[in-house]
């Protein structure tokens, strides 16, 4: 097993990365921004954390496969819809000879194609709450067949028009999969309560604050500080929206870092404490003992 860089302990793919992996061909332009299969090969590249860089929609065509986005774990199976934005954290868990149809788009990508995406956006925002939806055989066969188009065209040969028509099967892909959402909502009106909707509006700031500072910041009051909110507010709301609290969701990406690296780095014990900005080796240990239940070097040598 090769071993991640020090630098970036959980491992980031660009979509070079997964094209390269998928063992596609070197593409100029529009096409080297997407990348569209039909496969389970790269399924046990993410067995482990990592971050994609690029907007990811798919939708399960057999088997199952338990996944987590931003640690938060969902089963994918036929006809599921999943959607990651980027930079998100994914693992995959088991993949029971799951495949699925599945489109990686860059993110500067949108810029280069007539999306709205002031329309769209609210609705995304909103599915990063939900990111996995179950589809009626109809809805599902759609995006499937949006996405095995764009498979097409972007595997076949080049053409003077291709990457017009690349861009605008990516688009229509992105609106039919608005329309799924809009009428997700539509039928789950919960979801769209101002109380509920300010909570996840709330969450997701508080997510990525948390996936910028979370190496540097433990403390509750330093995110409701952020968020210019109170800790007792910001510990409601969390604890409302996942039913995990902060303090919960902070522990749980310090030591998602430090098993990644404890497993997959070179760095010593006391190296790992130092890169997640604590006072010494002896309170790094006791704070993963409380939190896992077994010294660092006892996880160490498990491996």
């Amino acid at each position: 097993m090769n071993k991640i860089n020090e630098e970036t302990p959980i491992t980031s793919f660009t979509l070079n990365d997964l094209l390269s992996m998928s063992g596609s061909r070197s593409r100029l332009g529009l096409m080297s921004s997407c990348l569209a299969a039909n496969s389970a090969s790269v399924m046990q590249t993410f067995r482990y954390p990592c971050r994609i860089d690029a907007f990811i929609i798919g939708v399960g065509t057999e088997g199952e496969a338990t996944v987590s986005f931003n640690l938060r774990e969902y089963k994918l199976q036929k006809d599921t819809l999943f959607v990651s934005t980027p930079k998100n954290i994914v693992q995959v868990h088991s993949s029971g000879h799951f495949r699925c149809h599945i489109v990686h788009v860059s993110p500067g990508l949108l810029e280069q194609i007539s999306v709205d995406t002031k329309r769209m956006m609210p609705l995304f925002l909103k599915i990063a709450m939900h990111p996995c939806l179950g589809l009626t055989p109809e809805e599902a066969r759609t995006v499937r067949e949006f996405i095995s188009l764009i498979e097409r065209v972007t595997d076949g040969p080049e053409t003077p028009f291709g990457m017009e028509v690349v861009g605008g099967l990516i688009g229509a892909t992105i609106y039919k999969v608005g329309d799924i959402l809009a009428h997700y909502l539509a039928e789950h009106p919960e979801v769209e309560n101002p109380v509920h909707s300010r909570a996840e509006e709330y969450f997701r700031q508080f997510m990525q604050l948390l996936g910028e500072h979370y190496k540097e910041e433990r403390s509750v009051g330093f995110y409701a500080r952020k968020l210019c909110i109170t800790p007792k507010y910001l510990t409601t709301l969390i604890k409302q929206i996942s039913g995990k609290s902060v303090s919960e969701w902070i522990d749980s990406y310090v030591i998602l870092e430090a098993k990644t690296l404890l497993k997959y780095s070179n760095m010593s014990v006391q190296e790992i404490s130092y890169y997640l900005n604590f006072p010494n080796q002896s309170f790094f240990g006791s704070y993963f003992k409380r939190n896992t239940g077994m010294s660092p070097s006892q996880y160490k040598t498990m491996i």
